[in-house]
């Protein structure tokens, strides 16, 4: 009998800790999702394509073996993030061509992996279905959003895999970006409401 007493303090113990564990989940997961929370903070972080990622292909679906190579720098403004989801307008700009405007609502899961829907602003540009997935990448210049893209339509599709690199004010990137020598600033003019 005193060897089954202690065992059973044990089995409640654990019992204990583990139901003590399962009500704090909720409270890690949403702690440890803020930690990205930076994404969205003062106003948000802007994120740009790097010379070396601006590479993407884009086909017509009746001939897709003829797929060709295009230049695509991208802006992404994230202006908010709350609970483990960020907002925000985004710009397209495949070599000289018009801008293509979007907003976007993605996710940051505790762990980094992210997930990103793209709508399109049809006041500006042509209609595109886009989606992203990826994860926070860890670099030597800071955090990117390592990601790989598909965007377009029932005629025309694009693939774009890079790690969109976060640029602030003062930077070379904050006055010309790669590809198309605009500021960021007049990169995500083109979409602005008139």
């Amino acid at each position: 009998m005193t060897r089954l007493l202690p065992r059973s303090l044990l089995i409640c113990a654990l019992s204990l800790s583990t139901v003590a564990q399962a009500a704090d989940a909720p409270t890690a997961a949403s702690s440890t999702a803020s930690r990205w929370a930076w994404v969205g903070a003062e106003g948000g972080t802007y994120w740009y394509v790097p010379t070396a990622y601006l590479p993407a292909y884009r086909w017509n679906t009746d001939d897709p073996a003829a797929a060709t190579e295009v230049s695509d720098q991208t802006v992404w403004h994230i202006e908010r993030f709350e609970n483990g989801y960020f907002f925000g307008p985004a710009v397209a700009q495949l070599d000289d061509g018009s801008a293509m405007c979007q907003y976007m609502i993605g996710s940051i899961t505790p762990a980094g992996r992210v997930y990103i829907a793209f709508n399109s602003q049809p006041a500006r540009g042509r209609p595109s279905i886009t989606s992203g997935t990826g994860e926070m990448s860890e670099t030597p210049d800071g955090w990117a959003f390592a990601m790989q893209m598909a965007t377009g339509s029932d005629t025309r599709q694009v693939a774009h895999w890079a790690y969109m690199t976060q640029c602030r004010e003062g930077q070379a990137c904050w006055n010309a970006l790669p590809g198309t020598g605009t500021s960021i600033e007049a990169m995500l003019a083109q979409c602005d409401d008139d």
